[in-house]
């Protein structure tokens, strides 16, 4: 069975109820900021990059299609009845080439990033999941709990009667007779005798 409490220090329950505060509004700051960039994260990944990458396949695809058709016009002409190398079409026309295949790879990668950052996404709320609601429920009341015991602790201090203070009593002990240990029967104290008056020399008779 446990005993009393002991409380010695009413401010060091005030100072731990101040220190759960500013730990519940930092520890939420940092989750909303957290959450911020996550949301951010996702945005960029959901929509800005399949948004860009989509329409660079497209852009890259266009150019491919003018890369052949330069290639296509220039082989078509001859001169002097030979056909030109074309070397700078045939060029452009593979970078082109490149270029789309390398749009094409990037919709595939932004596909993958979608799908880890989701997962990634939900294994991290379930992670801060029971932080959250720590912060949300058990630290505010265990701060209204605090702040009762400091209530309940000033209504005590107030009611309680002021403590008794008792003067020691004054006790007239009676001296033991040393040989019987028996309390020594009462002396009356014995004034000192009254000195002798002094009466005046006699005069002389005269003759």
């Amino acid at each position: 069975m446990s005993g009393p409490a002991q409380v010695r220090s009413t401010e060091s329950i005030d100072a731990f109820q101040a220190a759960l505060a500013r730990f519940q509004q930092r520890a939420t700051a940092a989750l909303d900021a957290l959450d911020a960039e996550i949301r951010r994260a996702g945005d960029w990944v959901d929509h800005d990059r399949p948004s860009y990458w989509k329409k660079a396949t497209h852009k890259a695809e266009d150019a491919v299609h003018q890369a052949k058709l330069e290639l296509e016009r220039c082989r078509m002409f001859t001169v002097d009845g030979q056909r030109p190398a074309c070397r700078e079409q045939e060029a452009a026309y593979k970078a082109a080439q490149v270029r789309c295949t390398y749009c094409r790879d990037k919709v595939e990668v932004v596909r993958k990033w979608q799908r880890n950052f989701r997962h990634e996404s939900i294994e991290y709320s379930g992670r801060v999941g029971q932080l959250r609601r720590a912060l949300e429920q058990d630290v505010p009341n265990a701060r209204m709990l605090l702040v009762k015991i400091l209530r309940r602790l000033e209504e005590y201090q107030l009611e309680r009667p002021p403590e008794a203070t008792e003067s020691p009593a004054t006790t007239q002990t009676t001296p033991l007779d040393s040989r019987t240990q028996t309390p020594a029967p009462a002396t009356t104290p014995v004034s000192a005798p009254a000195p002798e008056p002094i009466l005046p020399a006699a005069s002389p008779e005269p003759n």
